[in-house]
């Protein structure tokens, strides 16, 4: 079986960008950068905040027939933050996000990831969500796009641009 093509290509790039972006350098601030299996595996309370979680959310068919294929995939980058306040008080916490929101959306729009033809584009997330006890989970979502053909396989550079479609999530 022959498997020349990581559908999932993107990720570790995208988490290497947000590395390089948000943990490094003089304006470095997230203390955590995983992806969704570090989020599934780490106790909330044992959460490292700030953090930043790269979560793959699935993918559209923007364009195919029967010799390639464009394909939309959604990542969710979740920005973790953690605040003494508790209760139904969600302001201190979203204050707290915002710039770090900022800071993911800066690194990323616009960033090309490995196995994409197209940069990354940002799409309308999910809410936010506040867990009962100090800690907020702020998403940001973006669509890349990858081409693949039946004769030479997966798209390396700039192939014809594919009309943006709305991703199907509400």
């Amino acid at each position: 079986m022959s498997c020349d093509w990581n559908f999932h290509a993107a990720e570790a790039s995208i988490v290497e960008q947000l590395r390089q972006h948000c943990q490094a350098g003089p304006g470095a601030w997230a203390r955590d950068i995983g992806t969704r299996a570090a989020l599934a595996d780490t106790a909330e309370e044992m959460q490292h905040c700030p953090a930043i979680y790269v979560v793959y959310d699935g993918y559209v068919v923007a364009d195919a027939d029967a010799q390639r294929a464009a394909i939309m995939h959604r990542w969710l980058v979740v920005v973790a933050v953690a605040n003494a306040v508790q209760g139904r008080d969600s302001a201190p916490r979203t204050q707290e996000a915002g710039p770090f929101v900022g800071d993911v959306f800066r690194a990323l729009h616009g960033f090309m990831p490995v196995g994409s033809i197209e940069a990354m584009i940002p799409t309308t997330p999910p809410r936010p969500f506040y867990s009962p006890a100090r800690f907020a989970y702020f998403p940001v979502a973006f669509t890349t796009i990858a081409h693949h053909n039946t004769r030479s396989g997966v798209a390396t550079a700039r192939a014809s641009r594919v009309q943006a479609v709305p991703y199907p999530y509400p």
